[in-house]
């Protein structure tokens, strides 16, 4: 009989390790609990047996059992790109419904049965099995990690190590990809980018500047990457991919979100922010198009195009960059700034949120601009009183008196936040108010069917492709993201686990 008796969601976070692949099997649980008063949903036909979501993370359902002793029998392959620890959350999962505004969600009040966190051990290849005692819940689990690390004379990894899969977005550079890595068949985010583009348009130290970001910060609220690589015409990043769809897609479908919901987003966002400038980094180019929702409600910061890097407390940089729309008033005066930039453009964000537009919106840009300088920022009568002081904070033409000048907690403690437990909020252990309706690891429905109704095929080479000199080539040094922590011009991956380690059956209780 099968059981539904929860999802499992089992997350990598990254840090920093050599280059490899780890064997997770999940094997069973028992002495599983429900919360008082919990019901098990009904289900009308079969659920899939693997689901993976966001940042590395596998979705997988009880095939068999009952909810006090589910038995899972489920194996997957991890790449591993950082030294990490595995944490595996049991949930108690209600079926997707129409919200109030006829979308179609998740419910939010999924029930959390306990989790464990596993260090796996690195400087091993001999398969592991262990008994872990759940924290936040009852009972105990069974797991087995077993980590190959990668040979120096496997092939390194490139464009042919991914099959194509799908067509998620285009920018000027180039294109992004779902991609499934053809070893491991993890799926991910390719985004593919055109060198001759991007030295046509100078915009190679940003490029950069993106790969460095991506490869040194780790945060659960920013897109990790996973692999850099790239040929004599192209670049290439790999990251987890996150099919929630765009805030920015969520937002055009509800017009509007709730408060309880905007704070959520905002504490998040926050939070991915305050990690950027501890690395002095400024990131200049918030807006819901570069926030992705996962499977689970919670946010991930993308596109680090425009970050600035060496920013320190007292730097100032004069580059106009950004969205009209999030532009600060600093910036548009060309006198210079600082990191407080993104403070205003998180307090325009939430202004949007809130109420459905920016605060100084125009579709004339240079109204626009005016109204950034000089009008009066207006309210709406059902907006918080909190709200509106947080925002008045925020969006403090002066970038001296605005909110965050004198440090992050002047934003943090603000009592717009007072409901946010920051400690929880950073392990993810918040349960988001929204989860975007997603039904397999294949997804792609919360995307733009302009980009996903399009054939997966890599461009074809241009004769401006194969002028770039020997010279503009030597710019593009050490894009190559190294798991082992060095950057290079090459990547070495194995991902090949020995017959008796795949096929070693696991022990019963």
């Amino acid at each position: 009989m099968y059981h539904n008796s929860g999802g499992m969601v089992i997350e990598e976070q990254h840090q920093q390790p050599k280059a490899g692949v780890l064997l997770v099997r999940i094997c069973e649980a028992r002495g599983i609990s429900l919360p008082q008063g919990a019901q098990v949903p009904s289900t009308t036909g079969p659920l899939p047996v693997l689901q993976q979501f966001d940042k590395n993370e596998i979705l997988i359902d009880a095939l068999g059992g009952d909810t006090s002793c589910p038995v899972y029998n489920y194996r997957a392959n991890f790449d591993v790109s950082r030294n990490s620890k595995v944490s595996i959350s049991i949930y108690l999962r209600q079926p997707p419904q129409l919200n109030n505004n006829n979308v179609l969600a998740r419910a939010s009040n999924d029930h959390f049965l306990g989790n464990i966190t596993i260090q796996p051990n690195f400087s091993s290849v001999n398969l592991e099995e262990q008994i872990y005692n759940i924290v936040g819940g009852t009972g105990a689990m069974y797991v087995q990690l077993c980590y190959t690390p990668s040979q120096l004379s496997q092939q390194t990894i490139s464009n042919d190590s991914f099959d194509l899969l799908k067509v998620i977005g285009k920018g000027s550079f180039g294109k992004v990809y779902v991609v499934r890595k053809k070893d491991t068949n993890r799926i991910y985010a390719m985004k593919v980018l055109r060198k001759s583009q991007i030295i046509s348009r100078s915009e190679v130290t940003h490029t950069m500047a993106e790969k460095t970001v991506l490869a040194k910060v780790r945060n659960p609220f920013i897109v990790p990457l996973k692999f850099a690589f790239q040929s004599p015409n192209k670049l290439y990043l790999v990251l987890a991919f996150i099919n929630g769809g765009e805030l920015f897609h969520h937002l055009q479908i509800q017009g509007r979100f709730t408060e309880e919901l905007s704070r959520f987003y905002a504490a998040e966002l926050f939070c991915a922010l305050e990690c950027l400038h501890g690395f002095n980094v400024v990131y200049r180019d918030l807006k819901p198009e570069n926030i992705l929702i996962d499977y689970n409600g919670h946010i991930a910061l993308c596109d680090f195009g425009l970050c600035k890097l060496n920013m320190t407390e007292t730097e100032r940089t004069n580059t106009f960059c950004g969205t009209p729309e999030y532009l600060a008033p600093e910036l548009l005066l060309g006198k210079g700034y600082t990191k407080n930039v993104d403070w205003w453009t998180l307090g325009v964000l939430l202004y949007e949120m809130l109420t459905g537009l920016p605060p100084f919106y125009d579709e004339n840009t240079n109204e626009m601009y005016r109204k950034i300088l000089q009008q009066e920022l207006k309210f709406p009568d059902d907006m918080s009183d909190s709200a509106s002081s947080l925002l008045s904070g925020l969006l403090n033409r002066d970038p001296n008196a605005r909110l965050g000048n004198k440090g992050t907690d002047e934003i943090k403690n603000h009592v717009f936040f007072k409901s946010i437990d920051w400690n929880k909020l950073m392990v993810k252990a918040v349960q988001p108010p929204f989860k975007p309706s997603v039904q397999n690891v294949y997804d792609t429905t919360n995307f733009d069917d302009e980009f996903t109704s399009e054939q997966p095929v890599e461009s074809m080479t241009t004769a401006e492709d194969s002028q770039i000199s020997k010279t503009m080539q030597e710019q593009f040094k050490g894009f190559t993201f190294n798991p082992d922590g060095v950057m290079t011009d090459s990547y070495q991956q194995n991902s090949t686990m020995s017959s008796s380690q795949q096929q070693q059956p696991y022990s019963r209780w």
